[in-house]
């Protein structure tokens, strides 16, 4: 059984090294051919993966040999609407262009195959700084990148340890190999050091390349402006391990992602992680045309919970596929969420063209409050908050919460909060009610529908 440290540890260097590529797991289930060329399939005991790397933009086909007999097979996100030949234990169908999918066999959450196109990134035309080559292990440690720095990951590399950059501008990690993870931490354990952390810097791209097995946060801009995060493959199987953390940035682009993250697949923070320095404002942060997974902890699309700012404005969720959102059981995981426990002022956030596959958790989630998570000595504000065309499909229908704070003199009730288009297994949804929603100290709830405009005040 993996366990959760509460207190991570965070060590100067990895635990361990790698010396050859056959250290790390090959899956011992799955076969993999992709326009008939036999496929590298890595395992974990949470899911297995292939990065296949592709220099044009067509469709191929796909044969999956499964090791034992299987009945079913759902390919995912279920919008493509791919159709499969399912005989014995081979599975074939053709995959669409640029798509990330996730294979699911009978059911079985713990055991996926993820078959994640990434298109391929050339070398900088500008020699990088640091060419990880195809076929070698690296053990970094911590690789710490300065203004004008680069490195690339070519195919087929595999770099152990983490990157950082301190105060430096125009920086890329580009490229389509891995950055593994599981040398800082014991396989049964979360902790470690954020892989990738970029703190009061300008102009920092991060493209191509997959993150795999850390036991903390994954991705972390912090008090950066003007960052792209763009064809990105992040996985993670312990608590604690956020996909994209983006804290107290500005100008913010994430895009044609894959996320399967241990806890929140994207967190927007305001927060002393990385640095005190990140305890600043979020402002126009973009996420689209992304695939996420949010295993048992956490959230699927988060804003929260430490918001240790002034504002945080101008989030737009847009077209993304959320596959799963497993079931937490304490209570605070979401789908949608935002979780205001310190001072900042939440407004103008839309959530927009959302297709929702498994909501084991709360559909929607919006509260003040006070957290254990707290620092800030009173509470802020939440307003202004849009959800256009969402589809939340499957068996399950979860519940929905709204919930603002009271407390002495200090009253802040989430407001103007805008539903348009919102359909649950086809039912355009016109109420609070009709959504299965809990609504306490909130006002200036707004339900619009393809037949009636509903406005109510709570």
């Amino acid at each position: 059984m993996l366990k959760f440290n509460p207190n991570p540890v965070f060590p100067a260097q990895p635990l361990f090294e790698i010396s050859s590529l056959e250290e790390i797991p090959r899956s011992p289930r799955y076969t993999l051919y992709c326009d008939g060329v036999k496929q590298t399939v890595f395992h974990t005991d949470s899911f297995d993966y292939a990065v296949v790397v592709r220099k044009n933009r067509e469709a191929f086909p796909v044969e999956v040999q499964v090791a034992e007999p299987v009945r079913q097979v759902t390919i995912r996100p279920q919008s493509l609407k791919l159709e499969a030949e399912l005989k014995q234990q081979c599975l074939r169908f053709t995959a669409p262009a640029g798509k990330k999918l996730s294979i699911e066999f009978d059911g079985d959450l713990k055991r996926p195959l993820f078959l994640l196109q990434s298109e391929y990134v050339p070398c900088p035309a500008q020699e990088p700084t640091y060419f990880f080559r195809k076929g070698q292990v690296y053990n970094v440690g911590t690789l710490e990148l300065h203004t004008g720095e680069t490195a690339y990951l070519e195919e087929g590399s595999v770099v152990c340890g983490r990157i950082k950059a301190y105060m430096a501008d125009h920086v890329s990690v580009v490229g389509n190999g891995i950055l593994y993870g599981a040398v800082w931490h014991k396989p049964d354990e979360n902790g470690g050091r954020l892989m990738m952390e970029f703190c009061l810097g300008e102009d920092i791209l991060v493209q191509g390349i997959t993150v795999v097995d850390n036991g903390v946060w994954n991705i972390c801009p912090g008090a950066c402006s003007h960052v792209v995060i763009r064809d990105v493959n992040i996985m993670s199987r312990l608590v604690t391990g956020d996909g994209i953390d983006i804290v107290g940035c500005r100008d913010v682009l994430v895009e044609h992602c894959f996320i399967r993250a241990a806890d929140d697949c994207i967190a927007i923070k305001a927060c002393p992680l990385p640095s005190p320095a990140a305890c600043c404002d979020v402002k126009d942060v973009m996420v689209r045309d992304c695939v996420f997974w949010n295993a048992e902890p956490g959230n699927a699309l988060e804003i929260g919970y430490e918001l240790r700012c002034r504002e945080v404005s101008n989030i737009i969720f847009s077209d993304c596929d959320i596959i799963h959102c497993e079931y937490e059981g304490n209570q605070s995981g979401g789908v949608l969420t935002i979780h205001n426990a310190d001072k900042a002022r939440v407004h103008n956030v839309v959530y927009e063209n959302i297709r929702i596959e498994d909501a084991q958790e709360k559909f929607v989630d919006i509260k003040i409050l006070d957290s254990k998570y707290s620092l800030d000595r009173v509470r802020g504000e939440v307003e202004d908050i849009y959800f256009r065309d969402i589809c939340l499909d499957g068996p399950i229908f979860p519940v929905s919460i709204i919930r603002g704070f009271e407390m002495h003199h200090e009253i802040h009730w989430p407001k103007r909060i805008h539903f348009s288009n919102v359909r649950v297994n086809g039912e355009v949804i016109t109420s609070a009610n009709q959504l299965r929603m809990v609504v306490e100290l909130a006002h200036e709830l707004e339900f619009e529908g393809s037949m009636e405009h509903v406005k109510r005040d709570y």
